[in-house]
């Protein structure tokens, strides 16, 4: 699509462009911040009981049903519910970043007819109001584990690690964002793509559970492949294991989140440029 004189939009323009309009980018995470849990009793406390609900059904069914047994965390001791909620972590971000885009573009819809501004700014505002979601996840795994006496120096990779899944997820997010604005079915498969993807990368089990071939397809090698598992595993190693990651590991995992994003953030740049149109 020849987006005319102006394209290609580099990189840095578009950093100087987000940069002076970072009062609307606050203001818009404010607003979503105050949208989550409007009118609701219980308030930001939804954002613990979510998760933790979700843990907690898990434990049930895989650790006492199934009978997955976790590997030790650094401590030497087994806890399956702190094994699950260091993989939740990671995963809820990187879900947040991946189909956040698409409601907080879809949500502007109206005032980008009337007032001119850079869409991402949206997507931005959203992102920083699902960090604030992530960071009191985080504030409760780590004050768990150091009330269980599972603290270690290597925690203090996480926020890195954290850090690389929400540009990885989010440059994934701004690419789906235009396709869902064309497509409104995008929203809806993304959904199943998410619950398939989420089974299939070692969260709610131990990877070694996972057999190294069957059918002739090397099944361990595509999960160690999955990039998402890289994130999860790398937030294990610094929170539940206490060990250092790997610079392969912690190398790759920048890398692939600093490439996704750039493409991601240059194609929504190009895409959106009459983008009020199709929302």
């Amino acid at each position: 699509m020849d987006l005319g004189p102006q394209s290609p939009i580099h990189t840095m323009s578009q950093l100087q462009t987000i940069w002076n309009h970072r009062p609307l980018v606050a203001n818009f995470a404010q607003r979503e911040l105050k949208s989550r849990y409007r009118r609701s009793l219980l308030g930001w406390t939804w954002s613990l009981i979510n998760p933790l609900s979700t843990i907690l059904i898990y434990t049930l069914v895989f650790s006492t049903i199934f009978r997955a047994t976790p590997p030790p965390m650094g401590n030497g001791t087994e806890n399956f519910a702190l094994y699950l909620f260091s993989g939740i972590v990671s995963w809820n971000l990187f879900a947040t970043m991946v189909t956040g885009p698409m409601d907080w573009l879809a949500g502007v819809a109206d005032l980008l007819r009337k007032i001119r501004f850079p869409p991402d700014a949206a997507i931005f505002g959203g992102a920083s109001s699902g960090a604030v979601q992530t960071l009191i996840e985080s504030a409760v795994l780590l004050a768990v584990m150091a009330v269980v006496g599972n603290s270690a120096t290597q925690m203090i990779l996480l926020p890195y690690v954290l850090f690389t899944t929400m540009m990885f997820g989010l440059g994934i997010g701004f690419v789906l964002s235009i396709a869902n604005a064309h497509f409104r079915d995008v929203r809806h498969l993304v959904a199943v793509v998410l619950n398939m993807l989420f089974f299939l990368c070692p969260i709610v089990y131990p990877p070694s559970l996972v057999p190294e071939e069957k059918w002739g397809v090397p099944l361990l090698d595509i999960v160690s492949l999955n990039p998402m598992y890289q994130y999860i595993a790398a937030t294990r190693d610094s929170t539940y294991l206490g060990e250092w990651s790997s610079w392969l590991r912690l190398g790759s995992i920048g890398v692939v989140a600093v490439v996704t994003f750039a493409a991601g953030w240059s194609y929504f740049v190009k895409a959106s440029v009459d983008i009020s149109e199709e929302l």
